[in-house]
């Protein structure tokens, strides 16, 4: 709670707005990193071959 609260006076914000600031860029990277892992999918599908499936059991 001492961090807010410095970090709130040091940027001459509230405790409210610099939680609010946090949880919008920690929930914007985890999208961004969901979409993208979204799109190499693709870039994976030409390993799905069933005869590695002796490596993917190691």
């Amino acid at each position: 709670m001492k961090l807010l609260k410095l970090e709130a006076h040091e940027s001459d914000t509230t405790i409210k707005e610099i939680l609010t600031r946090a949880l919008e860029a920690w929930f914007a990277d985890r999208l961004e990193n969901k979409a993208l892992a979204k799109l190499a999918e693709s870039s994976f599908s030409e390993w799905d071959d069933p005869r590695d499936a002796d490596y993917d059991r190691l």
